[in-house]
C-alpha cells in the first residue's frame, strides 16, 4: 500500500534544519516561520490570491536564510527567486521588444509564488520599475515575498524622489503583512565554513607576496582586456581560472552591476586588488563596490580581496545606505594578516 505524503510544513522543515546545524532560533525568526507556514497551504491548495510577505531588518538576520529555505523546500512547481540586479537585468533585456507591462508578465510567467531578495530602492528608474510589478504581481494573483534592509517607509528615501513611491509603500502596508527581524545577532558571522563560495576566498591584508602565493593569486602587473557584453575593462593580471581587478580598474572605471553578472558567467573565482578606505573615494567608486560584492555575494562567486585596511577600516564613514550590508558579507571572508611587528 503506497505511503500518504505527510502534509508540508515549513515550521517542521525548519525545526529539524536548527538541529542539524546547531541553530538557535530567535522569537522573530519563529514568528517568521510561522507566517510563512501559513502562506504555504492556500499556495498548495491552487488558491490564488495577492498575498504576502514584506521581511525586513539589518544584514545578517535570518531573512534571506529562511525565505531561501522556504523557497526551496515548498513542494511547488510554479515558483520563482528573483535577485534585485538580476531581476531587472532581465527585465530590462524583456523590454528591448515588449511593453513593460508585457515584459513583467512574461517573466512572471505561470509563477504563483515570486520570492524577491534585497529589494532597496535608491534609483528613481528602479522605483518605477518595481512599482508596475506589484501591481502587475496583485493583478496575476502572485504571492510575493520580500527581503529588505529597509523598511517600506525608508524605500526610494530620496526627498526630491520619495513621492513617486508613496502609493507603492501604501500597497505594500494594506495588502502584504510586515515582519521585522532587528535581533542583535548577525548570523553571517556565526555561518563558519557553511556560509557558501562566497566566504571561501580570504581577505589579505596588507596582500604581500608571500600571501598571494599562498592562494596562487598574482602581483598586478598589466592591463589585460576583459569584455563584458559590448565593453571592455581591463584586469591586472591575464584571465584564467581567475578574474583579477585592482579596485581601481573595477570600481573607479565607468562599469555598473549588468558588467558583474556578464563577468559572473564566465568566472567564478575573482580578485579585488588594493582595496582603499571607501570613505576616500568618490560615492560612485564606493557604489560600485557595495553593488560588486552584491553580486558577488548572491552568485556565489569565490572572492579574494587585498587591502592595506581591515573591512572595518573600509568601511568606516562610508556615507551611503548599503555599506552595512557590504561590511557584513565581507566579514565572512577568512582574515589573513601579517602579524604586527616591532
Amino acid at each position: 500500500m503506497a505511503r500518504i505524503a505527510a502534509p508540508f510544513s515549513f515550521r517542521e522543515t525548519m525545526q529539524m534544519l536548527a538541529q542539524r546545524k546547531a541553530l538557535r532560533l530567535d522569537s522573530d525568526q519563529t514568528r517568521l516561520i510561522s507566517a510563512l507556514d501559513s502562506l504555504a497551504a492556500p499556495l498548495l491548495a491552487g488558491h490564488a490570491r495577492f498575498a504576502g510577505l514584506y521581511v525586513w531588518g539589518r544584514p545578517g538576520r535570518g531573512k534571506s536564510f529562511i525565505v531561501d529555505n522556504f523557497f526551496a523546500s515548498l513542494p511547488l512547481a510554479a515558483k520563482k527567486r528573483a535577485h534585485f540586479h538580476d531581476f531587472f537585468r532581465e527585465l530590462h533585456q524583456r523590454m528591448v521588444d515588449k511593453s513593460l507591462e508585457q515584459a513583467l508578465r512574461a517573466q512572471l510567467g505561470d509563477a504563483r509564488l515570486l520570492c524577491f531578495d534585497e529589494f532597496h530602492l535608491h534609483d528613481p528608474g528602479d522605483a518605477m520599475l518595481a512599482k508596475k510589478l506589484l501591481e502587475v504581481a496583485q493583478a496575476m494573483n502572485i504571492t510575493l515575498i520580500l527581503t529588505s534592509n529597509y523598511s517600506p517607509r525608508e524605500l526610494l528615501s530620496h526627498p526630491l524622489y520619495h513621492e513617486l513611491f508613496v502609493p507603492s509603500i501604501a500597497l505594500i502596508e494594506r495588502e502584504m503583512t510586515i515582519f521585522a527581524l532587528n535581533g542583535e545577532r548577525d548570523y553571517r558571522l556565526e555561518a563558519g565554513s557553511d556560509a557558501g563560495l562566497f566566504s571561501k576566498g580570504a581577505w589579505l591584508q596588507p596582500g604581500t607576496p608571500d600571501q598571494r602565493a599562498a592562494h596562487g593569486l598574482a602581483v598586478a602587473h598589466g592591463e589585460f582586456a576583459v569584455t563584458a557584453g559590448y565593453h571592455t575593462f581591463y584586469a591586472a593580471s591575464p584571465p584564467g581560472h581567475l578574474l583579477h581587478f585592482t579596485f581601481a580598474g573595477i570600481c573607479e572605471a565607468p562599469t555598473a552591476v549588468m558588467d558583474y553578472l556578464t563577468l559572473c558567467e564566465t568566472y567564478s573565482c575573482w580578485f579585488i586588488d588594493d582595496v582603499p578606505r571607501l570613505s576616500r573615494v568618490s560615492p560612485a567608486a564606493a557604489q560600485r563596490f557595495i553593488n560588486l560584492i552584491d553580486v558577488l555575494y548572491d552568485k556565489q562567486r569565490q572572492l579574494f580581496i587585498s587591502s592595506a585596511y581591515s573591512v572595518a577600516e573600509i568601511t568606516d564613514a562610508v556615507a551611503l545606505d548599503d555599506i552595512g550590508r557590504t561590511a557584513s558579507r565581507l566579514a565572512q571572508l577568512r582574515v589573513i594578516q601579517d602579524p604586527v611587528t616591532g
